[in-house]
């Protein structure tokens, strides 16, 4: 391995054990009142270390969230693609579902990052990743809900449409876990799989 490369995964764990810290304290006090200083403390780094793989603390945010889609991704590998049209849908969902139920505390700091975001303070090069990362995401469930449509097992509405309404109802239910107004359970689980099926069939 080149010094060069070396430096380079230096570089990357030091911004990955950075996040982790950030991750840690949004978790424990409060995203709001989490400073730069008590993150650099946290991951035992020099404040001017945090600017130099960040830009601010809205650029975390960017970053966490990015961490999110990645990991929801990376999920999508287990999806049996031989499988039925149906079964592929509602596998994705048990996916999310258990990815974030299994973990609450992380994922409820990635979806208060996504409400304090404000992309107009990212630097270009990371709204450009948090954008493709985005995409990327959308694309495969867009993909899975075309072909209902086109199969006519799903009405005929515009796909985002259907995307929308679908994902809307998976973040009030997540947003109501987080807020710690219901817990996560089997039935609720299959209530919303069963509600968002029924809102694809018409």
């Amino acid at each position: 391995m080149s010094i060069a490369d070396r430096k380079a995964r230096q570089f990357k764990q030091r911004e990955e054990d950075i996040l982790q810290a950030a991750l840690d304290l949004f978790s424990e006090a409060g995203i709001e009142s989490v400073t730069i200083e008590m993150i650099a403390e946290k991951a035992e780094v020099g404040k001017g270390t945090i600017y130099k793989h960040f830009s601010s603390k809205n650029e975390i945010f960017g970053f966490l969230v990015i961490r999110q889609s990645n990991e929801i991704l990376s999920a999508f590998d287990k999806i049996d693609v031989k499988a039925p049209l149906i079964t592929q849908i509602k596998q994705v969902l048990r996916l999310f579902w258990d990815i974030i139920t299994n973990d609450i505390r992380k994922f409820a700091v990635y979806r208060k990052c996504d409400q304090l975001l404000l992309m107009e303070d990212m630097t270009p090069e990371v709204l450009m990743t948090f954008t493709k990362a985005n995409r990327e995401k959308n694309r495969q469930i867009t993909a899975l809900i075309n072909r209902g449509i086109k199969d006519e097992l799903f009405r005929d509405e515009p796909v985002e449409n259907l995307v929308a309404a679908a994902v809307g109802l998976l973040t009030g239910v997540f947003d109501l876990i987080f807020a710690g107004e219901v817990k996560p359970n089997e039935q609720l689980y299959l209530l919303m799989e069963n509600m968002i099926l029924k809102g694809f069939m018409g």
